[in-house]
């Protein structure tokens, strides 16, 4: 295997972020059940859209419309050319159609030589040949134009090497290529035309000086998306961008300096390992001069309190005047408090859909057309108004009912919503979750509760923890995303909109309002310490999730830094108390380092029976370790107080164990005796590990 390197064509990717990134054309019965399979699966594992064609083309000279709109809404084409591709005339019809449509084309030569492919030589000489004899010279000269070109693009070479790192070199290509692309607004957008050119009008780049400008409005009403598109529209105007998704949860569970790192290694990649500040004033410090540097484009989606009352915005950024001359900031937030007059110019609220646009989301999530049928048309309008016209609530009873044909399930469904006196965006969106079978709710709790606070949330890593537990999770994970309640965004990340999130964790909530020990998930370390150290676990629950050090990364300080030098130029009382502080600061989170300890020991267990799934990161963990439950099938213990750890601790059903990042030194017999998968990961100590 190698890669090829003459290039002969180029394109580009298209300015604006289509419906697909990667469409796959391919020779079915040559590759189908080997490498476009796989390589399908390694992209979306990755969060990348990929249109594949289940069923070929096969009746028909010409190429389906829907397959050449399929192309069009897709940014590229990877085209696995096998030895039997050009005895195709489908695949040659549809190669020749993704040229006339100027896409760009990565060829992988699989088993094949490219220069045959240019020349149409070797295994392709008897199809072309038989095409010959049944198509017209015009159709035979547009097939061979099209293998010339794809013959004379820089790819991939495979020949009995290694498919898996072949993969990997593929995806990394598509990533590379797709980082660049604007941002995934929604497969279905509408009226939002008017907001984005009253904030385009509100920011005009054109004009000198900083603009930081804020949007807010309630949950689920489209605020993400409109900051989505305002992005897209402003980024060809600035070398240095970036839009930070989900900022709340990034600064409650690592902090402010993760929230400030994250910033700069969006704007300034080459000088992301340059930002690795000691404490928090010294990363405000670092993060103010790198911002002074260059004109920047910032987006900052969903910023709000933390602890209560601490201002994310204020905690981040002091004034304009951190910013250098022309750059634009917008911030998107449910709570406009947060946009405080003396950091933003100018503020938008964001409206409800008006009845036109709202029935004509619905229309495309419930129909994929922008009109319901005559059938089904007073039921949408009917379902519309009940739905308060939020686009959260339009995209996910839409795609609930998508697969719904029949008026019964309409009327049945509207019945529901109707039930609601109130409706609230939270109910609305349970009648979906209700609909799914018992392993999609399990799995569906799972995420909202457990895996969306982790650090590390590939759909991937997810899908092999499910698994462990003897779940279909690969289908379940298709129904959740069909129907619009989880996601799978860039880099291959799950994400859920946290109003679904927040439903999700309800639902738990209520099995047991005033005992947390009768819920089937724990995930508050409040009630997490309350039920272990209480001894109130009962045999309802299911999962846990704690991590002792998260408890403290989301503390904000707010005191600002006093050098010995301000100190000197504003002698005070209260600048000399503040120079002790940062002076002796040290020794004071040393102190406090060592008082925020957490040590269980295994009996607060005991009554846990049926736990499936559990987290203890950065959590001392005393007693006999064969007492922990033996139903668990996913234990992580990041950080672990062990130097080693044997065959006879684990829990008999374990699937996956995660020790990472602890010093263990010895893992006890490699050849491990349990009953499904098996993963260890281990960090920090590999080499010694027997």
């Amino acid at each position: 295997m190698e890669e090829f390197e003459q290039q002969a064509y180029t394109a580009s990717l298209p300015s604006l972020r289509l419906y697909y990134d990667i469409f796959l054309s391919f020779r079915g019965e040559d590759t189908r059940n080997n490498i476009t399979n796989n390589l399908y699966n390694a992209l979306y594992s990755k969060g990348i859209r990929v249109f594949r064609d289940s069923e070929g083309l096969t009746q028909g000279d010409e190429i389906s419309t829907g397959l050449i709109e399929a192309i069009n809404d897709s940014a590229a084409v990877i085209a696995i050319i096998s030895p039997n591709y050009a005895s195709s005339r489908w695949c040659l019809e549809e190669l020749a159609t993704i040229y006339e449509l100027g896409k760009l084309v990565l060829p992988l030569f699989y088993g094949v030589n490219p220069s045959d492919v240019r020349r149409q030589l070797g295994p392709f000489l008897d199809g072309f040949r038989d095409l010959e004899r049944k198509f017209s010279p015009e159709k035979m000269v547009r097939w061979r134009n099209a293998m010339e070109r794809v013959g004379g693009v820089s790819g991939w070479v495979y020949d009995n090497g290694d498919e898996s790192q072949l993969i990997q070199l593929v995806v990394q290509r598509v990533l590379n290529e797709l980082s660049n692309s604007p941002m995934v607004v929604a497969p279905f957008v509408v009226g939002i035309d008017y907001s984005l050119k009253e904030l385009i009008r509100q920011l005009d780049v054109k004009c000198n000086g900083v603009k930081i400008l804020g949007l807010h409005g309630i949950g689920g009403v489209g605020k993400t998306t409109l900051s989505k598109a305002l992005y897209n529209k402003l980024a060809s105007d600035f070398t240095h961008r970036t839009f930070i998704l989900n900022v709340k949860e990034i600064v409650t569970q690592q902090g402010i300096m993760s929230l400030q790192k994250k910033i700069i290694q969006g704007l300034f990649p080459s000088n992301a390992f340059s930002f690795s500040p000691a404490n928090a004033n010294e990363g405000r410090e670092k993060f103010r001069r790198m911002l002074l540097e260059k004109r920047i484009l910032l987006v900052l989606d969903d910023v709000d309190y933390v602890n209560d009352d601490i201002n994310i915005l204020e905690a981040l950024i002091e004034d304009k005047n951190w910013f250098f001359e022309g750059s634009r900031v917008v911030i998107s937030t449910r709570n406009k408090g947060v946009l405080i007059e003396d950091i933003v110019d100018e503020t938008f609220e964001v409206r409800e859909l008006g009845d036109t646009d709202s029935l004509k989301l619905f229309s495309y999530y419930a129909f994929r057309r922008p009109d319901p049928s005559p059938t089904f048309l007073n039921l949408s309008k009917q379902i519309v108004s009940i739905t308060g016209k939020l686009p959260l609530a339009l995209e996910v009873f839409g795609s609930f009912l998508f697969d719904k044909r029949s008026e019964e399930e309409w009327v049945d469904a509207l019945g529901k919503l109707k039930q609601i006196r109130s409706p609230r965006l939270q109910d609305i969106l349970k009648i979906s979750y209700d609909g799914l079978d018992d392993e999609e709710k399990c799995i569906f709790l799972d995420v909202a509760c457990l895996f969306l606070d982790q650090l590390d949330k590939k759909v991937e890593n997810v899908i092999d923890v499910m698994e462990g537990c003897g779940f279909r999770a690969r289908i379940a994970f298709d129904t959740l995303t069909t129907r619009s309640l989880v996601k799978v965004i860039d880099g291959g990340d799950l994400w859920m909109h946290d109003q679904i999130r927040d439903m999700g964790r309800q639902i738990v909530r209520e099995e047991g309002f005033s005992e947390p020990g009768k819920r089937s998930r724990l995930w508050d370390v409040a009630d997490v310490l309350s039920v272990l150290q209480g001894r109130k676990g009962t045999q309802h629950i299911q999962g846990i999730i704690l991590d002792q050090q998260q408890r403290y990364s989301s503390k904000i300080k707010t005191t600002k830094t006093i050098t010995r030098e301000q100190f000197h130029e504003v002698p005070s009382f209260s600048s000399a108390l503040a120079y002790i502080k940062e002076l002796y600061k040290g020794q004071f989170q040393n102190d406090a380092k060592e008082t925020n300890e957490l040590v269980l020991n295994t009996e607060v267990f005991d009554g846990i029976v049926n736990l499936r799934l559990l987290q203890l990161d950065n959590v001392k963990l005393e007693g006999n370790l064969g007492k922990l439950p033996s139903s668990l099938k996913w234990l992580q213990w990041k950080r672990c107080n062990l130097s080693s750890y044997y065959s006879n601790y684990y829990p008999s059903e374990l699937a996956i164990l995660d020790l990472s990042e602890s010093q263990i030194e010895r893992i006890g017999s490699r050849e491990w005796t349990w009953s499904r998968k098996k993963v260890c990961f281990t960090r920090h100590a590999d080499e010694t590990l027997t």
